[in-house]
């Protein structure tokens, strides 16, 4: 994992407890890919499909977590990354471990 980036995120000086990763470390983390510069050079399309998962379970975690948040927003970004999720099994038959990664989360 790369030390610059910061475990977890500040909002007008709140620290939110929910770290970041990065579709790198997923792939490294979770599949045991050691050459993942390589992999993602083999697979752009799956790379890009978990990152912007990744960047939707964010988004949707600060919304729920903000003063002022909208549910419906939430929800639409929680139903746009299932459907990212289904598109990548089906188009690239490669599993997103949606579990694994909240696990992942929890543990921090």
């Amino acid at each position: 994992m790369r030390d610059y980036i910061n475990r977890n995120i500040r909002i007008d000086g709140r620290l939110i407890p929910y770290p970041v990763y990065t579709s790198w470390e997923y792939f490294e983390l979770h599949d045991g890919i050691e050459d993942v510069e390589d992999f993602v050079d083999s697979n752009p399309a799956i790379e890009e499909l978990v990152t912007q998962i990744l960047a939707l379970k964010q988004s949707c975690f600060l919304l729920r977590h903000t003063t002022h948040s909208c549910q419906s927003l939430s929800d639409s970004l929680f139903s746009l990354k299932l459907k990212l999720i289904k598109e990548l099994k089906e188009k690239y038959n490669y599993n997103f471990d949606d579990v694994w990664m909240e696990n992942l989360i929890g543990r921090i």
